[in-house]
């Protein structure tokens, strides 16, 4: 948990040098917070009021990042040790947890997504630049993208066998992204998300003709050079 220090004093200065001397720190390090800007009283008797503050140490993103991760796996009694590896705009934190890695990654990965998106929103609120978290747990996102790159390879392999759509269960958006990926370059069929929400599913069909360059979505014709006379 982020630490907050509170102080009073005369005035706003004095009551901020104080809360930074019990953190040991300079005012560039830390989120100064006025409480109270203080009043003074008339003819010295009554009517004041000193200055407070709250102070809090600034901390770097991928500490806040850390510290989210933490205090969630806290609240849900999970004991754990957090790996932060950053990579470009991204921040990668792979959960070890004592035997509890099927309990926190849910039913086709349905609470490590939840707790994933939880823990961007709160680092947003920060700054909405703030870099992507994505959660794994023990590596199971890399072998879950294996299992759904194979999936997307048989479900396009029956579409084009049984010449008709097919409809996946309900899955997050990561999930959905590598199906689509996967086969987006597969002439042969087409892929579109249906339903609402976070959470939806995958309708994988035939190419309207037979082939995606004559869909709507997909690039357009050649068009015909008229012949020589």
């Amino acid at each position: 948990m982020t630490r907050i220090v509170e102080a009073s004093g005369k005035s706003v200065t004095e009551a901020t040098a104080r809360a930074l001397a019990k953190f040991g720190i300079a005012s560039e390090q830390a989120n100064i917070e006025v409480i109270e800007r203080g009043r003074k009283s008339f003819l010295g008797l009554f009517g004041g009021a000193p200055a407070r503050v709250a102070v809090s140490q600034r901390v770097s993103v991928r500490a806040r990042a850390e510290e989210i991760v933490a205090d969630l796996l806290r609240l849900m009694r999970l004991s754990s040790q957090l790996h932060v590896t950053e990579e470009r705009n991204t921040l990668i934190i792979d959960i070890e947890t004592a035997g509890s890695d099927g309990l926190l990654i849910g039913k086709g990965g349905n609470t490590l997504s939840a707790l994933e998106y939880v823990a961007n929103r709160m680092l947003q609120r920060g700054s909405k630049k703030s870099p992507k978290i994505i959660l794994d747990v023990s590596g199971y996102k890399r072998r879950r993208g294996d299992f759904l790159k194979s999936k997307a390879l048989s479900l396009a392999e029956q579409v084009k066998a049984a010449k008709k759509q097919v409809t996946t269960e309900p899955m997050d958006a990561t999930d959905r992204s590598i199906i689509h990926a996967v086969l987006k370059s597969d002439p042969a069929v087409e892929t579109r998300s249906i339903g609402q929400g976070r959470v939806k599913s995958i309708v994988v069909a035939p190419a309207k003709g037979g082939s995606k360059s004559r869909n709507r979505g997909g690039q357009r014709r050649r068009r015909r050079q008229p012949k020589r006379k």
